[in-house]
């Protein structure tokens, strides 16, 4: 009975043995927790893709702050390199020089602005026009460099225009609500055939927000809801490679004039700046690092210099690269 009894006491602990064993040698089961989206409360939604962490980069320290808007997304730069800020929350348009308000409309003192409402959106044109699009209205505008009212074009019955570029006689507009890019000539705002009949579907990649040209006129790009950044030819056809993967909730695109790529990275709170021909590798510039916290619009100057608007801190900030 006692060798029985020796045995199965043997036994026992070599199957505890062999449990132990198995059970070293699993991994534990986590569960994945998505990153956090932070973006102001008027941002679009974005969708839930991954995202790609930028290896580390020269970051740029903002030369000045100018204060005093109120929620601003809207930014542009004409060829003279006067700023004109989308003051969203004030429903004003206002031109700066060098960071200092200036006197716009002319003959106005530099207190006032252009009063529109909402400016979501802003371009200009080289002979000084200045595009704008804003919240609930289906139509752009054309103001003078003067400030004063020159042309509307009904757009679409989409109330959701985000985004406007300029090259030439080519206005491109970005209608969100119906997930398509517009291209109109200009001055007549008619809709310009040679861009795939006048309009692209952007529904297979979601919702269209800011746009860009290069310098040629040849290439548009456009910041989306799938966190890329989509790039089309002038005749509307996706370009090769035609995305650029890795961004969280992209607002707005800006080139230079040698063609570097700006994107406003709302949802990493900074602005990133590749290369010409370096757009599909990590950043060569970070803006804002640890300075901005919802960065919207973003131009360049003809003197290479950038600047970013944020809707959260409810400041024009520039950048000397």
């Amino acid at each position: 009975m006692k060798k029985y009894i020796v045995f199965l006491f043997l036994v026992l602990n070599a199957v505890a043995l062999v449990l132990a064993v198995s059970c070293s040698n699993q991994t534990p089961n986590s569960a994945f927790v998505a990153p956090v989206q932070t973006v102001a409360a008027s941002n679009p939604t974005w969708s839930a893709t991954p995202t790609f962490t930028f290896t580390p980069s020269p970051t740029a320290t903002p030369v000045y702050p100018v204060s005093g808007f109120n929620a601003p997304y809207a930014l542009a730069i004409d060829s003279m390199g006067r700023q004109y800020v989308g003051d969203t929350g004030n429903n004003s348009i206002k031109q700066y020089i060098s960071g200092i308000q200036s006197s716009w409309p002319a003959g106005k003192p530099k207190s006032t602005a252009l009063t529109y409402t909402s400016p979501k959106a802003l371009t200009t044109d080289s002979s000084g026009n200045i595009y704008v699009v804003g919240n609930g209205s289906a139509q752009v505008t054309r103001f003078d460099s003067n400030g004063n009212l020159a042309a509307q074009y009904n757009l679409s019955t989409s109330t959701n225009l985000q985004g406007l570029a300029c090259y030439g006689t080519n206005l491109y507009v970005s209608d969100a609500g119906n997930k398509k890019i517009v291209a109109l000539t200009l001055p007549s705002g008619t809709s310009n055939a040679t861009f795939n009949g006048g309009t692209v579907s952007t529904a297979a990649y979601g919702t269209p927000y800011g746009l860009a040209v290069n310098s040629a006129g040849t290439t548009v790009y456009v910041a989306a809801s799938d966190n890329c950044i989509h790039i089309y030819t002038s005749a509307g056809v996706p370009a090769s490679p035609a995305s650029i993967y890795g961004f969280n909730a992209p607002y707005a695109v800006a080139l230079d004039s040698a063609n570097d790529l700006f994107v406003s990275d709302t949802g990493n709170k900074q602005v990133e700046e590749f290369t010409v021909g370096n757009y599909f590798n990590a950043p060569a510039l970070i803006f804002g690092q640890g300075t901005l916290s919802t960065p919207e619009g973003v131009a360049t100057d003809p003197s290479g210099n950038v600047y970013v608007v944020d809707s959260t801190n409810n400041q024009f900030y520039q950048f000397v690269p």
